[in-house]
């Protein structure tokens, strides 16, 4: 299990383009930036119990690779988040039921039948990230700084609704989580971007029953 810690901010698609060569970024990229699609199929029961226990479960192709990832919904405040992830690789996209034991499976769902899990909705986007590194003064001297900055640009689809993926999402690698609203908040002075608490997921199942959310 490892603690997803990350801050998502909405955008149009031309601040996506700008974004790559802003020059906060540049001086802080250590890599070049790499572009790939990625598939993402979500999973629930036809009621909900997944959502309803504040957990998503997904099934993502990056490439040859795939990735069974459960995710809890955590705490989000301003765009920034902190949740607990699990992940799986496989070479095959079918979702294990079994890698869902008591390591990670919420104790609420503990009866329900895995065999009723079914695909409710997909996330597919383009995604193009880079790695990032500074150096942060702080009272007791100087601390490095990690982030993977993602810009993000696609479609959810549920059924026949589908909305638009549009953001750059900034994701701690090594720090405290201040260092990446520090540089959230220099990128939206120069720039268009507002911090967003809904998830890729929580707008899949908005998509999915528009009925259950105000």
């Amino acid at each position: 299990m490892a603690k997803e810690t990350e801050i998502k901010l909405r955008a149009s698609p031309e601040t996506l383009a700008a974004l790559r060569s802003h020059p906060l970024l540049e001086t802080r990229r250590q890599s070049e930036w790499k572009t790939g699609t990625l598939f993402n199929q979500y999973y629930d029961t036809a009621a909900r119990d997944l959502a309803g226990a504040r957990v998503a479960l997904r099934m993502r192709r990056d490439g040859e690779q795939c990735i069974q990832t459960l995710k809890s919904r955590g705490q989000s405040v301003s765009g920034l988040s902190e949740r607990n992830e699990w992940d799986w690789y496989s070479d095959k996209p079918e979702l294990d039921t079994t890698l869902l034991d008591d390591s990670c499976w919420p104790q609420a769902l503990a009866d329900l039948d895995k065999r009723l899990l079914q695909p409710v909705f997909t996330t597919d986007f383009q995604r193009c990230k880079a790695l990032l590194r500074w150096e942060r003064e702080t009272a007791g001297g100087v601390e490095t700084i990690e982030v993977e900055a993602a810009l993000d640009q696609g479609k959810v689809v549920a059924g026949d609704r589908e909305e638009a993926i549009c953001e750059l999402e900034l994701e701690i690698r090594q720090g405290p989580a201040i260092a990446v609203l520090e540089l959230a908040r220099a990128l939206a002075d120069d720039l268009a971007l507002m911090p967003c608490d809904i998830s890729k997921a929580e707008r899949g199942y908005r998509l999915f029953d528009p009925a259950s959310y105000d």
